[in-house]
């Protein structure tokens, strides 16, 4: 399975169940598995509860995903708008089921006739195309982890510590509201070799209120997630880190795992 990028953007939690879809063909083991297409830790609603407490109903959600993949992947400039609508309406509706006294079988019953209906379609294809289609990204909102989950608010004041940077900043290590101030961010940032600093900005990007080099000071704040400012992915990331898209989807950085910080050798 490849790995979708992540988004700053909320979307619907209708949007969620196509961001996470196996961008493969489905496989028995997966159908056997009871997984579906989003992270069951994650769901919160009546239908996303009811598909995780069900194997056949989280092997028909897989299966769906797969299916509408599929139809991404070849779809042209006109036919997707059209396909994603459809596909949308046809989330929305899955909520009726809960008015029904066998909601599980209703869902069952909806699912099998989705499927039925994409793969009836003449533009579906069951193998998959050579041309690739970039998903959705998944919201970091959603998928985050940490503090890392509120960085579509502090990426403005980031912006702002990473220019008043003596050296590179090779990834920002955490960030909290500053209650020292008024709407501000603080946040620990990691320079090559040794370097570290405590900045504190303006959530608004507007102004850098406070600059500390903690180098040499005993370091005993928290790292992780690691956000990666920049548009190359960084050789030294721990784990493999996930691009990074702004509100209006321009990639600006990488989000990978915490881990021991270490000499520059070894980074």
């Amino acid at each position: 399975m490849n790995t979708l990028p992540i988004s700053l953007r909320r979307l619907p939690p209708a949007a969620i169940a196509a961001v996470m879809v196996a961008v493969g063909p489905v496989h028995s083991a997966d159908a056997r598995a009871g997984t579906p297409s989003f992270l069951c830790s994650k769901a919160t609603t009546w239908v996303e509860t009811t598909i995780c407490s069900s194997a056949r109903l989280s092997a028909l959600d897989l299966e769906l995903a797969s299916v509408y993949a599929n139809l991404l992947r070849t779809a042209t400039p006109k036919s997707e708008p059209a396909l994603t609508a459809s596909q949308q309406r046809w989330w929305s509706s899955r909520d009726e089921c809960r008015k029904h006294s066998t909601g599980i079988d209703c869902l069952d019953q909806r699912y099998v006739q989705r499927i039925a209906a994409l793969k009836a379609r003449p533009d579906y294809s069951a193998q998959r195309p050579v041309r690739n289609v970039e998903l959705p990204p998944e919201p970091l909102s959603a998928v985050g982890e940490g503090w890392s989950k509120s960085l579509s608010r502090y990426v403005k004041a980031i912006r702002a510590c990473l220019s008043k940077a003596p050296a590179p900043v090779r990834w920002v290590a955490n960030a909290w509201d500053d209650t020292t101030y008024d709407e501000a961010v603080a946040m620990k940032l990691r320079g090559p070799d040794r370097h570290a600093w405590l900045c504190t900005a303006r959530r608004n990007g507007l102004e850098v209120l406070a600059w500390h080099d903690i180098a040499d000071q005993d370091d005993t704040l928290a790292e992780g997630p690691l956000f990666y400012p920049g548009a190359v992915s960084p050789a030294h990331a721990c784990g493999k880190p996930l691009k990074v898209l702004d509100e209006s989807d321009v990639h600006i950085g990488w989000l990978g795992p915490a881990c021991a910080v270490v000499g520059s050798a070894q980074r």
